[in-house]
């Protein structure tokens, strides 16, 4: 049995019927008491298609969030609302150096099922065994960054614009 039979047995054997290693890019404006901060992530996710045909999109950096949908898409999306919501409750009522050093935390926290699923997921999109339609994105980089940003006056801050940038296969 080679490798790739083997992650293939293994998945099913946990009720997961295939494995996408997902890397993204998103940014987001979050809005403090008394600042505005601008938070770029570089980010990983693990989505999983279990046997039952649903998708769990499961947060690796960062981590300890996840999104469920009916397909890939829907649950990246949730996964990702699920991030921003995090980020908007991290700012509460906390000066931007609590938010920002809380944030850097928050995107390390990884464990160590989703660095597996992962790394066995990007042996499989190698292999040419995940068929899916998103661009490969070789040797990923995940990271955040976290600035202050200027802000206009309370009532109108300068926001900058929000950007997604398509999601992508980690090879």
């Amino acid at each position: 049995m080679d490798k790739t039979e083997f992650l293939i047995s293994k998945w099913r054997a946990e009720g997961i019927d295939m494995v996408y290693p997902l890397v993204f890019k998103f940014r987001s404006a979050v809005v403090g008491e008394g600042w505005l901060a601008g938070v770029e992530l570089c980010g990983a996710a693990v989505v999983t298609k279990e046997a039952s045909g649903e998708f769990i999109a499961h947060g690796l950096k960062p981590g300890g969030v996840a999104g469920v949908g009916s397909t890939l898409t829907e649950a990246y999306l949730a996964y990702k609302e699920e991030v921003q919501t995090v980020l908007y409750d991290m700012a509460g009522t906390v000066p931007y150096e609590a938010f920002r050093e809380s944030v850097l935390e928050f995107f390390d926290s990884a464990d160590a099922w989703g660095e597996a699923k992962f790394a066995e997921g990007r042996s499989m999109v190698a292999a040419g065994k995940v068929d899916s339609s998103l661009t490969l994105e070789p040797n990923p980089d995940p990271r955040v960054s976290v600035v202050e940003l200027e802000l206009r006056s309370k009532n109108n801050p300068v926001l900058p614009a929000g950007e997604s940038l398509p999601v992508q296969l980690a090879a």
